[in-house]
């Protein structure tokens, strides 16, 4: 997971991007994941938006295909502890937010605490890869904690301990594994 391993022959090696944790909340249920693949879709300031890449066998995205909403958070770099709490487990099996401060959005999201910034989407379109669902958002509300530092992958994975190292470099390859089976081919 730390990229190096997954992508130790191609140039996605040498990338060292932001960690994002998506909150959602449907039919009274909170839940949050671990997101690296989100950027930027549109250079047009007064309406931004958002593609995010996610997973649709994660509990997560159960919750956010239901309500059409969520919370997109870019981690602050002290918050590397919530790497393991939202990136190892399944919300099916243990509450993800036990312990942690939240905040609520005005439509009820989960809202983490001391990020670098938060952004309220809600989901315009999608596309289904079969393995990933590609989610193009509109930012309806956001907050910027200025002159923060963003947690970024290799520092993110440095600061765990070996085991738990081990564990989300594991859980990785067997998601990959998983998802091959599911991945669609748009052949021409």
């Amino acid at each position: 997971m730390s990229g190096t391993e997954t992508y130790s022959r191609s140039m996605f090696s040498l990338t060292n991007h932001e960690i994002f944790v998506l909150t959602a909340h449907h039919d009274g249920r909170d839940n949050g994941q671990v997101a690296t693949w989100i950027m930027p879709a549109t250079l047009v300031p007064e309406r931004p938006r958002i593609a995010a890449i996610l997973s649709p066998r994660n509990y997560t995205h159960e919750l956010i295909a239901g309500d059409g909403r969520f919370i997109l958070h870019m981690l602050a770099a002290d918050q590397h502890e919530l790497l393991p709490r939202f990136g190892l487990h399944s919300g099916r099996d243990r509450d993800k937010f036990d312990g942690l401060t939240i905040r609520r959005s005005a439509t009820g999201l989960p809202i983490i605490e001391g990020c670098c910034g938060w952004a309220e989407c809600r989901i315009l379109t999608s596309l289904d890869a079969g393995d990933r669902i590609v989610y193009i958002a509109d930012i309806v509300e956001q907050e910027l904690r200025p002159g923060c530092i963003p947690l970024r992958k290799q520092e993110a994975f440095a600061a765990q301990p070996e085991d738990v190292r081990i564990l989300l470099e594991e859980k990785h390859r067997v998601d990959g594994e998983r998802d091959r089976a599911f991945m669609k081919t748009f052949d021409e």
